[in-house]
């Protein structure tokens, strides 16, 4: 692949001063441009900005010699677009210096969710827009020509012009607000020096919540009027959270003001621009009433996630995408502190091992994983390392890192490290050299392996023999097949064993160890080393025994059922152990573990796709989830932990899928008393807008269970009360709850009506992943998805092929695939349509149906005899 030029290297812009006119109604807008800035490098006759399908109208180049300003001739402008450049090019040559260049430009607010682009939102039964941005990682381009890197920092003054009555907001507070010929001028403070893409502005009708710090920063959270209400929760956590990293980094927030805005529409979670950062409105708005108790968490964790960006990653920024993971694994690491801090009984780390730990362990088997530091050649690569690996690995490997430094010396590292490089750009290396600096341990060389190599250990614990027993340790492929061979890779492994004898370091390929307790070492307590074990089948029969007997923490008892699924399905294990294991779980009452149980039985269930196992493991689940069901019921307990009723939903959506036959009587008896929108009279439909927000008084905690249920049990009326309610909601959970649903059923005619909805205003292009994700998930409806893939593949090219989402529908179509057949089949369609944005992804998903089906061929029958003799 070629790899793209560093425009850096040849133009460092120092200021720029933005005017930018945007049109909404004909969905266009012009602008003008000065960049300030010094040409480096060789003399040359052209100057070249990035520009991403921009019309060019007017150049005007001077140069600040020494004898004088000069203005500089320009002969043409050529637009590249297969670089996404333009070029000025001059009629005499230009030697390194001082330059101010001025360009006007026109462009277009494109419907893809970055550049410029609408949000659209009904107010009162009235169709509305916001115009928003959004610029990472590469789209900046798409609004003003510049050097749109991240090494490219610079400082930015900005003047939008917007209609009147209208809120605009952007990176820092309103210089200067002016009514000139019936539209509103408004210049905004100059900004911090800072990369383009954390340049932002959003306009339109909406409102706003405020606070302060006790610093006295400005906070404010924005939404639409309907929603503002809404974010109040986010208010008070952004408050805190601010405060927080203040103490903990010991550097002030460095603006005057946050404000975080709730968008209708949105292609990810949410985007850190300085000072303006914006969220999907899923991710940001809690109605106290109605929002489930997951949603309120994710949207603290994506606050504290954001907001730990302003430091890490905004005022210290990776010099290239390479080390993105610098960003976002340190932000999705330091989430869970945050708010662990602002809700300790949430018990935060015990989740982070599962939610990203486990993530990243299941991406990285994988022969194409990639490192954490990636190097990245083109743009449309940037956005296919926005994954479990840049995020979850990254944030893994620094949880590691934090165990082994000891909470002091990481502190005290991370803020040498970020007084030393503010406003500037650093490398992985950088932060290691601080961490070692501060703490005086081998920082570089204990890191570099976890963040250079893709991939991690298996350490296997062989059969004790004589009081003695082996430790070794090779790398963990799921697909055994496309293994390299020779592949030598080591790690030094923290063995974090629970016996003091042991070293803390496994350096080498294998270690014996002698010890009187031989029967009860575990390896990587409490789950933050960044590998997998294998213990002997005897050794795993003695650990079961103590997780029977309550002897092991849960983190322990998570950790060694993960490892035992996870190596069986690899071929490095037996899956009947690792179900004959799960039986030692039957008291089990930690969410976290029940998370794994879950998955674990669902992998199992998707990836044998046997009929007899399906039915055998239904009364399996319902004696495995009896205590619990029982335990927890349908109605919160005053007082219950944060965790029972996370668990909740988790067991009871296990038991109706089990057909255990009261819950499934009951979800089917919730769903059928909630209104149908198309039901009631115009009165209640305006009055009960709250109503169908919060899922018709459903438990926000369960309508998942209950809509799951009752598409699964369900038909056409179901459907049709779905997808009527689904239209009505002005909630973006409840949309999704429903939209699970409407993805679930198994009637033909059904699963092409749910399909036919993606390309239609029924269903947010923000949200189109989730239905394609749904529909795959759903092996009912797999042969009609596919089919729908070939069919719209240029309609979601055309209107998500810039999106993040995008360059994982390879993986989407893998969903429950355990048979080879269908590997022809994939190939034939993905291999042609291969790009940089794809490539990855289709190789990776390729080795996913290989590992499934050899999973399949290589213990369907095991699994069948296991569940038949239960």
């Amino acid at each position: 692949m070629k790899k793209v030029r560093r425009l850096y290297d040849q133009f460092r812009p120092q200021h720029y001063i933005l005017n930018i006119i945007p049109d909404r109604e004909s969905m266009t807008f012009s602008g003008s441009v000065i960049v300030s800035g010094h040409k480096v490098g060789r003399p040359s006759q052209r100057l070249t900005f990035h520009q991403k399908e921009l019309k060019i109208t007017h150049v005007h180049v001077v140069h600040h010699h020494k004898d004088g300003d000069q203005n500089v001739s320009i002969d043409r402008t050529n637009h590249h677009g297969s670089f996404d450049e333009v070029r000025l090019h001059a009629k005499k040559l230009l030697y390194p210096g001082s330059y101010t260049i001025s360009l006007q430009f026109e462009g277009k607010i494109t419907r893809a969710m970055n550049g410029m682009y609408p949000c659209l939102f009904t107010d009162d039964g009235v169709e509305k827009k916001l115009v928003a941005t959004q610029f990472e990682s590469h789209h900046a381009r798409e609004v003003f020509p510049c050097i749109d890197e991240p090494e490219a920092k610079a400082t930015f003054d900005l003047t939008l012009t917007t209609p009147v009555g209208e809120a605009v907001v952007a990176n820092t507070p309103i210089k200067q607000q002016d009514e000139v010929d019936g539209k509103l001028v408004s210049t905004f403070e100059r900004t911090p020096h800072m990369s383009t893409y954390l340049l932002a502005f959003v306009y339109g009708e909406m409102k706003y919540l405020e606070a302060k710090t006790k610093e006295g920063v400005v906070v404010r959270t924005y939404a639409t009027p309907a929603n503002v209400d809404y974010t109040a929760f986010a208010l008070e956590c952004g408050v805190k959270i601010l405060e927080f990293y203040n103490d903990y980094f010991a550097i002030p927030y460095p603006l005057e003001k946050c404000d975080m805005i709730a968008l209708p529409d949105f292609a990810s979670g949410a985007m850190e621009n300085w000072g303006c950062i914006t969220y999907r409105e899923q991710a940001f708005l809690v109605d106290p009433e109605h929002t489930s108790l997951s949603t309120k968490q994710y949207v603290a964790m994506v606050v504290a996630h954001e907001l730990a960006h302003q430091w890490f990653g905004n005022l210290v920024t990776m010099r290239w995408w390479t080390d993105l993971w610098l960003n976002e694994g340190f932000a999705s690491w330091i989430e869970y502190m945050a708010v662990d801090h602002l809700f300790p009984n949430w018990k935060m780390w015990t989740q982070f091992i599962v939610d990203e730990q486990q993530q990243a362990l299941k991406l990285d088997a994988l022969e194409y994983t990639h490192p954490i530091e990636v190097p990245i050649n083109h743009p449309d690569e940037i956005r296919t390392i926005f994954d479990a690996i840049s995020y979850s690995k990254g944030s893994s490997v620094l949880h590691m890192l934090y165990n082994y430094l000891g909470a002091d010396a990481f502190q005290e590292g991370l803020r040498y490290y970020l007084k030393q490089h503010s406003y500037k750009n650093t490398d992985t290396i950088d932060l290691w050299a601080a961490l070692e600096e501060v703490s005086r341990k081998p920082v570089k060389d204990f890191m570099h392996a976890w963040t250079s190599l893709g991939g991690y250990p298996l350490v296997q614990v062989s059969e004790p023999t004589q009081g003695t027993l082996q430790v070794k340790q090779h790398r963990f492929f799921l697909n055994q097949a496309n293994q390299a061979e020779n592949d030598l890779t080591l790690w030094p492994v923290a063995l974090l064993s629970n016996e003091a004898d042991l070293p803390d370091i496994l350096p080498d390929e294998s270690l014996t160890i002698t010890t009187k307790n031989i029967d009860h070492i575990i390896l990587n307590r409490g789950q933050s080393g960044f590998y997998r074990v294998q213990y002997s089948a005897s050794h795993l029969q003695a650990l079961a025994t103590q997780v029977k007997r309550g002897h092991l923490q849960p983190l322990d008892r998570l950790g060694v059922l993960a490892d035992t699924f996870e190596a069986a399905k690899a071929g490095y294990g037996d899956t009947a152990d690792a179900l004959h294991l799960l039986e030692a779980y039957d008291n089990e009452s930690d969410n976290a573990v029940w998370d794994v149980i879950a998955a674990s039985l669902g992998s199992v269930r998707i990836t044998m796709n046997d009929e007899s196992i399906r039915k055998a493991m239904k009364p399996y689940v319902r004696k495995l989830v009896a205590a619990q069901r029982k335990r927890l019921d349908w109605e919160p307990q005053p007082h219950e932990s944060h965790f029972d009723r996370l668990l909740r939903p988790t067991i009871l959506a296990m038991a109706s899928l089990a057909e255990e036959p009261s819950v499934v009587k009951k979800a089917l008896a919730q769903f059928k008393a909630m209104h149908n929108p198309e039901d009631v009279g115009v009165e209640l439909r305006t009055a009960g807008l709250a109503n169908l927000r919060n899922g018709g008084g459903v438990d926000p905690d369960l309508r998942g269970v209950v809509y799951g249920t009752a598409a699964r049990k369900g038909g056409e009326a179901e459907f049709n009360k779905m997808l009527a309610m689904h239209n009505a909601s002005t909630s973006s959970e409840e949309r999704h709850n429903l939209c699970a649903a409407l993805c679930g059923f198994k009637q033909p005619a059904l699963i092409d009506r749910a399909l036919g909805l993606i390309t239609t205003d029924a269903v947010r292009l923000q949200d189109a992943a989730y239905w394609v994700v749904y529909s795959f998930s759903n092996r009912y409806a797999h042969a009609a998805t596919w089919q729908w893939l070939h069919d719209h593949w240029n309609w979601l090219e055309k209107e998500l092929g810039s999106d993040l989402a995008f360059s994982r529908f390879p993986i989407y179509a893998t969903r429950g695939v355990s048979d080879l057949k269908f590997l022809d089949e994939y190939k034939r369609f993905f291999m042609r349509r291969s790009s940089p944005a794809l490539e990855r992804s289709i190789m990776q998903g390729i080795e996913i149906i290989e590992w499934q089906s050899a999973w399949r061929a290589r213990d369907l029958k095991v699994v069948q005899a296991f569940f038949k003799t239960k």
